[in-house]
């Protein structure tokens, strides 16, 4: 797909089996909103070393069998049928698949790194994926890179997502599994260590 018929689709209504018939375009990220195509530019430098820095913790952390991986297509029920987030946790065999099913997500994550994506990552996602039985999900924001922020939204018996404060710094999670992240570590240009 051309840069050209990415901005000819945007917005317009399409169905799955149009979605899934699309040419491989890595130009751009591709999902389904509402019934509409939505396309956006791959991510910017800032939010691909947080999703890179990301990835590399967790993959260090978490038990057996699960795995890290970055945006990956994922299967979900309702009007937005085909959406990318950015880091999902899933069994290790998901990489034989198409795409993701909801219910193999133990954990998704969403990078906010501009305004437009914190509203799409707090708001729309957080609703389609609580819909989706997505039991653990979580809004890294880096839209300050001196303070990254963690929110995480964990489902309840009622279906509907609780809430936890954002927080910053380095951060122990116990569920869905034992985690410690460190917020800080996602931003900033490398520092080579020296000998």
């Amino acid at each position: 797909m051309t840069v050209e018929m990415a901005s000819i689709l945007h917005r317009q209504s399409i169905t799955v089996q149009e979605f899934d018939a699309l040419p491989v375009d890595t130009s751009h990220r591709y999902e389904i909103e509402n019934g509409f195509l939505l396309v956006n530019a791959r991510p910017a430098p800032p939010h691909s070393r947080a999703i890179t820095r990301l990835i590399g913790q967790l993959n260090n952390q978490l038990p057996d069998g699960l795995e890290a991986f970055a945006e990956l297509e994922a299967e979900l029920a309702g009007r937005s049928p085909r959406r990318v987030p950015d880091v999902v946790v899933a069994p290790d065999e998901v990489d034989e698949q198409p795409r993701v099913r909801s219910e193999q997500i133990a954990l998704a994550i969403e990078v906010a790194s501009s305004g437009e994506s914190a509203v799409r990552d707090y708001s729309i996602k957080a609703g389609e994926y609580a819909d989706n039985k997505i039991a653990h999900y979580w809004v890294i924001d880096i839209l300050d890179a001196e303070s990254a922020g963690l929110t995480v939204y964990t489902l309840d018996s009622t279906g509907e997502y609780h809430i936890t404060p954002r927080v910053t710094g380095v951060v122990q999670i116990e569920t869905p599994f034992p985690l410690t992240i460190d917020l800080d570590a996602l931003t900033g240009r490398r520092v080579a260590e020296r000998p």
